[in-house]
């Protein structure tokens, strides 16, 4: 668990090397980075599905990480905004945002499965 912690704790912060960063700062959609992402989810979910009650902080960031990338990409597809996403199309980008909604819904809902 600490190794999927620590992942989202660096989105978190956008850490050099975290997904959020290389959006931010690199303009660019990182898939490893986002399969990283969204796998330590997946892990805090499987190992969290029993606990009535979740780390609140752990909880905020998983929230605010999920909200600041669909800002992104809303940003990325307002054409009066200088945001851009580089190397992802509009169709790959909606296929991410689909599988990332699942994994945070699960998440909250404590459903692994």
């Amino acid at each position: 668990m600490d190794n999927a912690r620590t992942i989202i704790e660096h989105n978190f912060r956008g850490s050099e090397g975290s997904f959020i960063y290389d959006l931010h700062e690199r303009n660019i959609f990182n898939m490893s980075a986002f399969k990283a992402y969204v796998d330590a989810i997946t892990q805090l979910t499987q190992q969290t599905q029993d606990d009535q009650m979740i780390e609140r902080a752990l909880m905020d960031q998983v929230f605010f990480t999920y909200s600041y990338i669909l800002k992104s990409v809303i940003w990325h597809l307002d054409m009066n905004d200088h945001s851009s996403i580089e190397n992802v199309s509009d169709e790959q980008l909606t296929e991410m945002i689909e599988r990332l909604e699942t994994v945070v819904r699960k998440f909250i809902q404590g459903n692994a499965k």
